[in-house]
């Protein structure tokens, strides 16, 4: 599993959703010229996934196909997660609270990738009634 930065994992997400196979993908990072993405995706420079790929290009393509844990991530980085990644938003899929998100309704599948992306400093703990809460640790933070 790789472990990156909350920004290679938004970039990265922007990225997966190009339509552009893993060849395309290496073929430009190797040429280090990303212009054709930041046409595509405007805000996004794709610096730490230039930045990923040097690191390894089989630990690129692993992170690229979502084998990765964040190092860090706050309360507004896993409220950011599941709105790119998973199309999940406050209110209609879970309640955000002050230290946490409680009653994420969601797939198993969802879940399970949560599960590896979130850093340790994070616990997800399953409701009686099926939602899922996520919480810091205070332990670990």
């Amino acid at each position: 599993m790789t472990i990156i930065n909350l920004m290679q994992a938004y970039e990265l997400d922007k990225l997966s959703k190009l339509g552009l196979t893993d060849e395309e993908i290496v073929r430009t990072l190797k040429t280090g010229d990303v212009s054709v993405w930041q046409e595509k995706v405007p805000n996004y420079e794709f610096l730490e996934t230039k930045i990923l790929y040097q690191s390894g290009e089989q630990l690129f393509l692993d992170a690229l196909h979502g084998n990765y844990r964040i190092k860090y991530v706050t309360l507004p980085g896993i409220q950011r997660l599941l709105h790119l990644r998973f199309q999940l938003e406050e209110g209609k899929d879970y309640q955000l609270l002050e230290t946490g998100i409680q009653s994420l309704s969601c797939t198993e599948e969802i879940i399970a990738n949560l599960h590896q992306m979130l850093s340790t400093n994070w616990t997800l703990v399953k409701q009686a009634d099926g939602t899922y809460n996520i919480f810091i640790n205070f332990a670990l933070a």
